[in-house]
């Protein structure tokens, strides 16, 4: 990854992760390698592909879909989608059927319960010679891991650019940006979710020997209203409140809306277009930029890769994508070299 544009203390929290094993405690089921079923097609246009969006109900995961049906296209390859509901129990059944159905030879599978899938994804897919390739959310308890080590063995790659490591230097520049201390509260999207995991992991940091403390954690169904009730809740049971951290830029917009005219600083995780705006017009203190086209785009075409016999990383960075100038943390310094995705 390119540091050159992160915080100090961002870019040393990122390389220290990325070169130890020290930021994570949980271990991962098995250990990753390059145990993948052969592949039951050899020309990507014959692949069948059922979609696992963990949901549909926002301008992210809509985003997502689209390029989900655009790659396809592209491909030659037929795409059904389904729609998880941010229901973990609804999308375990949806990959049942399908799996039952026999129509499909691959799955792209964004989870919502990494655990709950694990199995079906790694033992029962394979079983029935269906490809997996995973997006957003690892799966199998890997939801803490790092690098190549967020890939589980048995599925062809994991793309995401919600890593432990990024969700650690965000907090990191948060604390660096704020020395003399905060008293912070986090609102994430569901409590199963890998990525409210890795984001209240990487919340250990805020230390009270350090002045900070963080004083409320709240999970949500990651939607405007939800967070509009619970940033409010935050505020007013903890007067002396200075910064909210909100996991999505959908939930974002009911923060801001709720800390109206209070002198409290709003961190966001999402970087679309009202994010980037948002944080030229000094309305939140920092973005970190969320790529939901480039990461499902990724995540197919690397079974049509696979299929045609080309290698595939276990694991596809995104914060070191080409459409983000070497960092995916977005300031009012830099903000004018970002383009959001949805």
């Amino acid at each position: 990854m390119k540091l050159r544009h992160l915080t100090k203390a961002a870019a040393l929290a990122l390389s220290a992760c990325l070169i130890t094993a020290g930021c994570s405690t949980e271990t991962p089921s098995a250990t990753a390698s390059n145990d993948i079923i052969d592949a039951p097609v050899s020309d990507p246009a014959d692949l069948k592909i059922a979609y696992f969006s963990a949901g549909a109900s926002n301008a992210y995961l809509q985003a997502s879909i689209d390029e989900a049906k655009k790659t396809a296209k592209e491909m030659g390859a037929t795409l059904d989608v389904f729609d998880g509901q941010f229901d973990a129990q609804v999308q375990f059944d949806q990959m049942q059927n399908a799996i039952t159905s026999g129509k499909y030879n691959a799955f792209a599978v964004e989870p919502n319960d990494g655990n709950l899938v694990c199995d079906i994804l790694t033992k029962t897919a394979p079983e029935k010679k269906i490809l997996v390739s995973v997006f957003n959310l690892p799966i199998c308890g890997r939801a803490t891991k790092l690098g190549d080590e967020t890939h589980q063995p048995g599925t062809i790659t994991y793309v995401g650019g919600q890593t432990l490591d990024v969700y650690q230097a965000w907090v990191a520049s948060v604390i660096e940006e704020n020395p003399d201390g905060a008293k912070i509260g986090l609102i994430s999207g569901p409590d199963l979710n890998a990525n409210s995991i890795a984001f209240f992991d990487a919340a250990k940091a805020f230390k009270k020997e350090d002045g900070f403390e963080v004083v409320a954690q709240q999970t949500t169904d990651y939607t405007t209203p939800k967070a509009f009730d619970a940033a409010q809740t935050i505020a007013r049971a903890n007067p002396d409140l200075d910064i909210l951290m909100s996991n999505f830029s959908g939930m974002t917009r009911g923060v801001v809306e709720a800390l109206a005219g209070q002198d409290i600083k709003v961190y966001d995780f999402g970087g679309d277009e009202w994010a980037l705006k948002n944080v030229q017009d000094g309305n939140l203190a920092q973005t970190v930029m969320m790529l939901p086209r480039a990461e499902t785009r990724e995540a197919i075409e690397a079974i049509g890769s696979y299929v045609s016999g080309e290698e595939v990383p276990p694991f596809i960075n995104l914060t070191e994508s080409d459409q983000l100038p070497g960092t995916p943390f977005v300031t009012a310094d830099n903000v004018a070299d970002y383009t959001a995705e949805y």
